[in-house]
């Protein structure tokens, strides 16, 4: 294999040091996907059945990405040009359920790069990422009380992609006990049978739809009232991720912060917070970042749980 090659389907960390200003304006400019003049830009051809696109050039390239990834929802989407307009860059932000962002970013990278993870753009291959999970990933497992979550802070660095973020999950504990009240409709039927019988009378309750699952049956009262108590153990709780990227500055002892702080927070049982970017070259905020400043938080009826994000080495000072 080539260095050229090696260097093109490996990881390929880079650093450049410059001002805290230049780097979030750096990740920040740009505008809208939806303003690409390259949203109808195509591959030269469809995928063969393990290479990904071809495209004539890496705008064409991105012009693809930031269309796609408009469609798919991804998040927080900003679009960099050169002096020319010619897109260099599309990045994002994406916060929600890490199943969710998972699924939309294997389908996006499937696309783009068949079952090889692998795109050519003017006639160079570029890996998009390995298919071995849990590169460059940090994590730690905390528990108070009844509650545990594991908690991870992520960076994957590739020529054409790269992604930095956190998640959260709930592993055990966080439930409480609820109950769900059922109304039933009554109905109250006589019955004439023939010959000197009594007429029978009887009060039912019909109810559309039993307890909820997970919920059992606590208590019920029949005719007329019609009303079935069921219980269960909900999980109820709260999830928070704050990250912000960040980078020394000529040495060690000046901590820059590189990319601007995003949060999110939910009530299911997982949460994460991640920066994504597509393009080639060295100008990079998550290729330069060194790691995240931030934390995580979970609560819930038996517990409160706080992580700090981390990827590296962490000093105190993002804490």
């Amino acid at each position: 294999m080539t260095d050229k090659m090696h260097r093109l389907l490996t990881n390929h960390p880079r650093r450049t040091y410059r001002a805290a200003s230049l780097l979030t304006a750096a990740f920040m400019m740009g505008c809208s996907a939806e303003s690409t003049d390259a949203d109808d830009a195509t591959p030269l051809d469809q995928p063969l059945a393990a290479g990904g696109l071809r495209f004539a050039s890496e705008h064409d390239a991105l012009g693809w990405v930031a269309r796609r990834a408009e469609e798919l929802e991804m998040g927080t989407t900003t679009v960099e040009r050169d002096e020319g307009g010619r897109i260099i860059k599309v990045a994002g932000v994406s916060i929600g359920s890490p199943e969710e962002i998972a699924l939309t970013k294997a389908q996006l990278i499937g696309e783009l790069g068949g079952a090889d993870h692998t795109v050519e753009i003017a006639g160079e291959r570029f890996l998009l990422e390995d298919h071995e999970s849990g590169v460059g990933v940090a994590a730690a497992a905390l528990c108070n009380g009844g509650l545990c979550t594991k908690d991870e802070s992520f960076k994957n660095d590739y020529v054409f992609y790269r992604e930095l973020g956190s998640r959260t999950s709930v592993t055990s504990g966080g439930f409480e006990t609820q109950r769900k009240t059922l109304q039933g409709t009554g109905e109250y039927e006589c019955v004439d049978l023939p010959g000197p019988l009594p007429v029978t009378c009887n009060g039912s309750c019909y109810y559309s739809a039993g307890c909820p699952s997970g919920f059992t049956k606590e208590s019920s009262v029949g005719y007329p009232t019609c009303r079935t108590t069921c219980v269960g153990q909900v999980r109820n709780v709260t999830l928070s991720i704050s990250i912000a990227g960040f980078e020394f500055f000529e040495s060690s002892a000046i901590l820059v912060p590189s990319i601007p702080e995003r949060s999110g927070s939910t009530h299911d049982s997982s949460l994460e917070v991640k920066y994504w970017e597509y393009g080639i070259g060295i100008d990079s905020v998550i290729s330069d970042a060194d790691g995240l400043c931030g934390s995580h938080s979970t609560s819930g009826p038996d517990g409160f749980v706080v992580a700090k994000s981390h990827w590296g080495s962490v000093p105190s000072g993002c804490l």
